[in-house]
């Protein structure tokens, strides 16, 4: 099965059951799945917050759909984050600075994501280059921070406005703070 393939419920059902007939070597005991690799298209070195030593790189092929963070002591990546689908990353910087670093990662349909401080579940997406002609190039903040600009393949330069107070502030912001049994509720109702 492929990693960006849905598991069908039907097959998974009749799987279990030959597995409880014998017919099938229990799921653990099956061989691990190894793929050929892909060319992988960016990567950005970062330092955690316990100083650990890691990178984040995308790739193409199968393997497509994600952003995989890597430590660099590891064979595999230790965790994979979804990114837009059928998109490939043309470009990916981090700007770091006292106040927060921003992941900036840009696309090959002319969309870009800010992600502040590594919170993956919130991005702040971009969409000003032309969707057929406009992969992402390169993109830049400004020294203060209020400003980021944009190329891409559209032949563009681009200046986007970005109040970066503003996005850490709504970066704690919690909606269900003080809300009784939020922290029960599935992920999905959270959403």
């Amino acid at each position: 099965m492929k990693k960006n393939q849905q598991k069908d419920e039907a097959e998974e059902e009749k799987k279990r059951r030959m597995r409880l007939r014998g017919e099938l070597p229990p799921e653990e005991d099956e061989p691990e799945e190894d793929w050929d690799p892909e060319p992988i298209r960016t990567i950005v070195p970062y330092t955690d917050a316990e100083g650990k030593k890691n990178f984040i790189i995308s790739s193409e092929g199968q393997f497509n759909g994600f952003i995989y963070l890597c430590d660099i002591e590891q064979v595999r990546p230790f965790k994979a984050i979804e990114i837009k689908p059928d998109v490939l990353v043309t470009f990916m910087e981090l700007n770091k600075s006292p106040t927060g670093n921003i992941l900036t990662i840009g696309y090959n349909d002319g969309s870009i994501e800010n992600i502040l401080n590594m919170d993956f579940d919130r991005r702040q997406l971009t969409k000003m280059h032309d969707a057929h002609n406009g992969s992402i190039n390169a993109a830049k903040f400004s020294k203060d921070e209020n400003f980021f600009f944009s190329v891409a393949q559209d032949g563009l330069l681009l200046v986007h406005q970005f109040d970066k107070d503003t996005a850490i502030e709504d970066q704690k912001y919690d909606p269900l703070a003080g809300v009784e049994g939020a922290n029960f509720m599935p992920a999905e109702e959270k959403k």
